[in-house]
């Protein structure tokens, strides 16, 4: 008759295993473990989790809900925010100054402005009504928002041929 089976916690192995047998063979497998100086082996250490993992597991970490939370809040707001001034925003506001020489007299200003109206989509803007150095130094502005390439063209050529004017400056607004 063979062996009697124990109750208890049976060995994983298939094979017989020495340490429930007792006897001089796991004796001797133990001291020659043991005489060699060989440590058992290192259990393997798991693999270090990827950067999209850690990131994840950081950003769902219940004590970080709150400041996630409002980060995705202001994260869509800015989102939705330019896509709507790309989309459906207004246009920016394109003007064109007319700069004259420093010499130039009230009356020379007024025939460029009576010389060069509205020109297609470039329109004369009204004269400002204030007392400013700036208003006084620049007193020809045109809206060019809606001006084609051929509109410009032509109000520069316009200008350009009048007597007092240095030049025109470009200026975008709301971009």
């Amino acid at each position: 008759m063979g062996p009697l089976a124990r109750p208890g916690p049976q060995p994983d192995s298939t094979g017989p295993s020495t340490a429930a047998v007792p006897g001089p063979a796991n004796a001797a497998s133990a001291s020659a473990g043991a005489g060699t100086g060989a440590a058992p082996a290192p259990r393997p250490r798991p693999p270090k989790p990827s950067a999209w993992v850690s990131t994840r597991r950081y950003l769902l970490d219940r004590r970080r809900r709150p400041a996630v939370v409002l980060g995705l809040i202001a994260l869509v707001g800015i989102v939705v925010f330019g896509v709507y001034a790309v989309v459906d925003g207004p246009p920016p506001t394109v003007e064109a100054v007319v700069v004259f020489k420093a010499e130039t007299t009230d009356a020379q200003k007024e025939a460029v402005r009576a010389a060069c109206p509205t020109v297609g989509g470039a329109i004369q803007e009204p004269r400002d009504n204030n007392n400013l150095a700036s208003t006084r130094a620049y007193p020809l502005r045109y809206n060019l928002t809606a001006a084609s390439t051929y509109d410009r063209a032509k109000l520069f050529e316009c200008v350009q041929a009048q007597a007092g004017v240095t030049g025109i400056t470009n200026e975008t607004q709301g971009q």
